[in-house]
């Protein structure tokens, strides 16, 4: 059909794609505007969206490399524990005893574990988000308590 985009998912929950939701579609140059999704489906193992006015093929691609952006009141409520990971940005981060290691800046999907950027004055280090190296996430304090594995910080250097 006209119009339809093919768009990278990140997350695992296909109701926040579901026909009638508005999103926000932020193209590469920053400019946003707020749409409504026509239709949502998976094809061949990809996800494919048509957004109400967007009804040609050169209107679709215009899109190419846009964002979309859900409002945090629309996304699905989590189960304890659970999060998401955009809410990690910002977290001060600490080793078990209590070094500061510095603030996550993204969380970078390796196609496996997913690992925290943290910055501390300009030096990254790069900490897999793995259950073995996570002691506490606590998001009200926006604090982050890890176990480093060993000779991480020579990798990081």
């Amino acid at each position: 059909m006209k119009g339809e985009v093919r768009i990278e998912q990140l997350l695992e929950d296909d109701t926040v794609f579901e026909a009638g939701r508005r999103v926000i579609l932020s193209d590469a140059k920053g400019v946003e505007r707020d749409i409504e999704i026509e239709f949502f489906r998976r094809q061949h193992g990809r996800c494919v969206a048509k957004f109400r006015g967007i009804d040609s093929i050169s209107e679709a691609e215009k899109a190419v490399g846009s964002e979309i952006r859900i409002s945090r009141e629309s996304l699905p409520v989590l189960e304890e524990g659970w999060f998401y990971t955009f809410e990690l940005r910002g977290c001060s981060v600490y080793t078990a005893i209590g070094e500061y290691l510095g603030i996550v800046t993204g969380v970078i999907d390796s196609g496996g574990t997913e690992v925290l950027q943290i910055d501390l004055e300009n030096q990254e280090t790069l900490v897999p988000f793995a259950q073995s190296y996570l002691r506490k996430i606590d998001l009200k304090e926006r604090r982050i308590e890890v176990d480093l594995p060993e000779g991480l910080r020579e990798l990081n250097k």
